[in-house]
């Protein structure tokens, strides 16, 4: 079996970069209606030392501001007191932490993919300030990515669902997958390879060593991006040593 996802990866960005016009077509009509729209991640350090990458949602409608906040999924929290004025905005945040009420401010200038400003709070008793550079993060992939598949092989499949956390800098894609693929149990992290992101389309490879050998196999995951989606295909090498092909549909949780 010829498989696409084996070209070599100089090979496969030339050929992103000549993509089917119709594919940019797609892309124009899933272009947001205003340039704010979208998705935006920053780092932030935690109290205890850790980073989290918040997400913040918004959208644009008849000049009114709205949106959600999350450090996490299942963390959303909308916007407030939403102000539009320009290349300006600000926004509030209110969360309750032990019965007490948590509210930062979030103020800065935008433009296409940044917004750099303030971010003032009293999560800690008292409000302090932070400098909050925010970066456009919707229109790419960076964030963590599930799909279900099926694992085994003699007669024996059980479906698992795999994921990867990708990060995004231009056109280069990094990240991990957790070992073996089996719902984040495993407490190894592999490293994806030849990552990249070109013209909506996402690639990368993931090498895995075979259970109880030495001998390492090499998984291609090749898809289009629309949003919170990636459908595209998985190519590997089976139990039996055949290659094979899945389809790769995933969702962004993250």
């Amino acid at each position: 079996m010829k498989s696409p996802f084996k070209l070599p990866f100089a090979v496969f960005a030339l050929l992103a970069c000549a993509l089917n016009p119709v594919l940019a077509a797609e892309d124009e009509d899933a272009k947001p209606t205003h340039p704010l729209d979208g998705s935006w991640r920053w780092n932030f350090a935690m109290p205890d030392g850790t980073t989290v990458r918040p997400k913040l949602t918004l959208a644009v409608k008849d000049g009114k501001l709205t949106g959600t906040t999350s450090f996490r999924a299942g963390t959303e929290a909308p916007i407030t007191n939403a102000v539009l004025n320009g290349d300006q905005l600000r926004f509030d945040v209110i969360r309750d932490r032990d019965g007490q009420q948590i509210v930062t401010t979030y103020s800065g200038k935008w433009d296409t993919n940044s917004i750099k400003g303030k971010v003032e709070s009293n999560w800690a008793g008292e409000k302090q300030t932070f400098d909050w550079t925010a970066q456009r993060a919707h229109l790419g992939v960076e964030g963590t990515w599930k799909w279900s598949r099926s694992f085994g092989g003699g007669g024996f499949r059980r479906p698992f669902q795999e994921r990867v956390e990708l990060e995004q800098n231009g056109e280069v894609l990094t990240g991990t997958m957790p070992g073996f693929g089996f719902g984040g149990r495993a407490a190894r992290k592999i490293e994806i390879k030849n990552g990249v992101f070109t013209n909506g389309v996402v690639y990368f490879e993931v090498e895995r060593a075979r259970f109880n050998s030495d001998e390492k196999i090499t998984t291609y995951y090749e898809g289009k991006q629309h949003g919170d989606t990636i459908k595209g295909f998985i190519s590997t090498t089976n139990f039996d040593g055949e290659e094979v092909e899945y389809d790769w549909d995933a969702k962004r949780t993250d």
